[in-house]
């Protein structure tokens, strides 16, 4: 087959190759003006309100569930097998079930935030101390009472899915309070 410098596909009377070249490079510089223009608009926009509240909440469930898993990580303050020791593994068991629930908060969280590419959000890190078990819980009891205000509080101004999801997290996070007391009680 003869090279005659026309496009595949289209015949004799069509644009050869180096027609369409030549117009291609004269294109070039126009688009790359356009791209230059679109730079000078400036930074995007703020997110809308509802994206601040979104990843304040993600955030915050992201400091939970470290400050579970570091809790839970850390083991139980008594030995095996004694009574402090069943206390222990009821306590452990409480605090790996309510970590279980945050980590399903903050997977539906972060499944309705939709971030633009090379973004990414601060990582939470767990609260570090020397308190003991318990005190620790009862800090998560209060975290946990917090958590849900907060939620509540931010629902009129969400859209209504949104709201709903925060509604329901709150709701899990109110639960988790007296199951936490009573898990500190050892009953």
């Amino acid at each position: 087959m003869a090279d005659d410098g026309l496009v595949p596909g289209i015949g004799a009377s069509g644009p050869a190759r180096r027609t369409l070249l030549i117009a291609s490079a004269a294109a070039l510089p126009v688009l790359l003006t356009a791209c230059r223009g679109v730079e000078a608009l400036g930074t995007p926009p703020p997110p809308p309100a509802d994206v601040d509240t979104l990843r304040s909440a993600i955030e915050h469930e992201a400091t939970l569930v470290a400050s579970y898993a570091a809790l839970t990580a850390a083991g139980g303050s008594a030995a095996p097998g004694s009574q402090a020791g069943a206390a222990g593994g009821r306590t452990a068991a409480a605090l790996a079930v309510v970590l279980a629930d945050h980590r399903q908060h903050l997977a539906q969280l972060k499944s309705r935030l939709v971030e633009p590419a090379g973004h990414s959000s601060a990582a939470a890190g767990a609260a570090t101390g020397r308190s003991s078990t318990l005190e620790t819980i009862a800090q998560l009891e209060q975290a946990e009472q917090a958590a849900s205000d907060r939620l509540i509080a931010q629902l009129a101004g969400l859209p209504p899915t949104l709201a709903q999801l925060f509604a329901s997290i709150a709701a899990s996070e109110a639960t988790h309070v007296p199951y936490l007391k009573a898990a500190r009680r050892g009953r």
